[in-house]
């Protein structure tokens, strides 16, 4: 008779002697488990309850991984997840109705199984929700259970989900702004929804055309701060960007905003900026302290008037981050050698990290001298 289960040895992984038995897919309660130590069963799990290890560990003496034995379909909805993978899987065998929504329509798909977790349902209890409409599914999960939502979840693309991403999404999802732009956007990708939750506003048509589904994190970054930066240099004036519809676009309206703001404050030089950093004074109190200590080569700015100087002298448009300064977001040092150079460090999940690293004119810096930036941060961060 064959066996309907997977025996997965884990002592090795996880340094102590310890067994999962799954069930295999084509079993009558796909991916149920059970582990055991030397002393018996220690811990079962029923319908999305996962064994608190991702899929690809799970892998049997012969080299055969669990992820490899699901259906290709399932395995590329779980891919969209990892976090999620295998309840993700173990909702796929719930039903043919299942399957069809994870297809069709994998967000909202992803988003009903986490609902169905956070409420502990039954497999039965699970299938008549999705027996239900789409429009039910979307109130349930908490969004607007309109008909051009549906459609609109429907044709969104997803690339993989980190597991705060699924809520910045719910909330993406809810702003009516939002929506308004990207329902007569053609090609939607959860990268536009990243675009959106990061930049927030301005909004303007052109917006969702600086990304696509190529774009990666870093690019998303750098867009990010094109047009903060863009914004601030044009004193907050929404109408600087409201003409930009590519990334080449942006970089030139960019370009052209740093060439004025810069030649605006070298006109009658220092004491123009002196007054300048006068008023960012009355506006911001003192200039913060460097959250990093210097070392030979690398210098924190050490005043507003110092942060006009830096853009002035590097015709950059770091002389515009005052604001993203004063409020601890960004802090700003400079390379004296082995290059000149701007370097900025923004602070993301309570640690400073490196944001920009810019030359003359916005040149790129040397691989050695990022190296050395870099060496320098981690360093500073564990001092």
């Amino acid at each position: 008779m064959t066996s309907t289960t997977t025996v997965y040895d884990l002592s090795q992984i996880l340094n102590y002697p310890i067994r999962v038995e799954v069930n295999r897919w084509d079993s009558e309660h796909p991916l149920r488990w059970a582990s055991y130590n030397d002393e018996g069963q220690i811990a079962s799990g029923q319908f999305l309850e996962p064994p608190g290890l991702p899929l690809f560990t799970l892998e049997d003496d012969e080299g055969r991984r669990l992820c490899d034995a699901l259906p290709k379909t399932v395995s590329a909805i779980t891919a969209l997840m990892p976090a999620m993978d295998f309840v993700l899987a173990q909702a796929c065998a719930a039903s043919a109705a299942a399957r069809e929504l994870a297809e069709d329509a994998p967000l909202l798909f992803i988003l009903a199984v986490d609902h169905a977790r956070e409420q502990s349902w039954s497999l039965e209890r699970f299938n008549a929700f999705l027996a239900g409409k789409r429009s039910d599914i979307l109130k349930a999960v908490g969004l607007p259970g309109s008909r051009s939502l549906v459609r609109l979840v429907r044709r969104l693309a997803l690339s993989p989900l980190l597991p705060w991403e699924l809520e910045d999404t719910r909330a993406a999802l809810q702003n009516p702004e939002y929506l308004a732009l990207m329902r007569h956007h053609p090609h939607l990708h959860v990268n536009h929804l990243r675009l959106l939750n990061r930049v927030r506003h301005p909004l303007w048509p052109g917006l969702l055309n600086l990304v696509d589904e190529h774009t990666s994190a870093v690019e998303l970054s750098w867009l990010c701060r094109m047009i903060r930066d863009s914004l601030a240099m044009a004193g907050g004036n929404e109408q600087a960007l409201a003409a930009i519809h590519s990334r080449e676009t942006l970089q030139a309206q960019h370009d052209r905003l740093v060439e004025r703001f810069n030649r605006a404050n070298s006109r009658n030089s220092e004491e123009k900026r002196q007054d300048l950093a006068k008023e960012l004074s009355e506006e911001h109190g003192d200039y913060p302290k460097p959250p990093l200590a210097p070392i030979d080569g690398i210098e924190p700015l050490g005043s507003w008037l110092e942060l006009l100087e830096e853009g002035a002298t590097m015709r950059h448009c770091v002389g515009s981050y005052d604001v993203p300064v004063a409020l601890g977001e960004v802090f700003i040092y400079r390379m004296v050698h082995p290059e000149r150079l701007t370097i900025s460090l923004e602070y993301q999940n309570k640690t400073w990290v490196v944001g920009e690293v810019r030359g003359v004119c916005n040149s790129s810096p040397s691989e050695g001298a990022l190296d050395w930036i870099r060496r320098w941060v981690n360093t500073g961060r564990s001092s």
